[in-house]
């Protein structure tokens, strides 16, 4: 389906889909790429969902890297932002010859298989040298450049080496943020973006504001955990809808 001819209650609803993911991101820390791209293909094209979630999740993340921004060393993600940079283009280019039901199947297996791992809640083992900063920067950068979903290899580096809440919240967003400008070019050069497509980003940025907003309000009030266990229950329903 193409966005462009879609109908306004399509429309309203990639809006609230957009607001959605800005919400979980801004009041847990992670999941605005997951929740978006997981939701976005049931009303429209998988290679627009991806390129709206890239445009929208930039800002979304330096957003948040700023009001954050205290907790940030760029000692703890050169490594992973580094090894992301050459493996982004693979995930762009790879996309394109994989037909878009499968493509489809996959991004639910990776959802799923995140959701997985998040609820064993497994004891992360201690990863000691640069090589393992390498390799997840590397799967980021795959996933980052198909889907647009980098953050679970990202989540499990830093689990592992034990990141704390507010590193996690400061961390996350600066490596998105820098590893997305790569992500757009590769795009661009790709001629994946249009005028078209750049105003139903504008169309879409009140709901992303408006999530944002929100979340950073209600994260005083609303204990981030149990909503983040909701968003997986939510992330399961999503996964197997896209696999089967």
């Amino acid at each position: 389906m193409d966005i462009f001819d879609a109908s306004l209650f399509d429309s309203l609803w990639i809006g609230l889909i957009v607001g959605l993911a800005s919400f979980v991101q801004s009041l847990t820390g992670f999941g605005f790429a997951l929740v978006a791209v997981s939701l976005l293909p049931f009303f429209m094209d998988l290679q627009l969902a991806i390129t709206l979630v890239l445009l929208v999740n930039l800002v979304c993340n330096l957003t948040l890297w700023w009001y954050h921004r205290d907790n940030f060393e760029w000692s703890r993600i050169i490594h992973l932002v580094g090894a992301g940079f050459l493996t982004i283009p693979i995930g762009v280019l790879g996309l394109h010859h994989i037909p878009e039901h499968l493509a489809l199947q996959l991004l639910g297996a990776l959802v799923l298989i995140y959701v997985i791992y998040s609820s064993l809640q497994l004891s992360p083992p201690e990863l000691e040298g640069r090589r393992w900063a390498y390799a997840f920067g590397a799967a980021s950068g795959v996933l980052t450049g198909a889907f647009n979903t980098g953050g679970p290899p990202i989540v499990i580096y830093g689990n592992c080496r034990e990141w704390s809440p507010e590193q996690f919240k400061s961390h996350l967003p600066g490596t998105f943020a820098v590893m997305s400008v790569v992500a757009i070019a590769t795009h661009v050069s790709q001629g994946h973006f249009d005028k078209m497509l750049l105003s139903q980003v504008g169309y879409a940025t009140p709901f992303f504001l408006s999530g944002l907003g929100l979340g950073i309000w209600l994260s005083n009030y609303i204990n981030a955990a149990q909503f983040r266990q909701v968003i997986m229950v939510l992330l399961s329903v999503v996964g197997l809808k896209l696999v089967f």
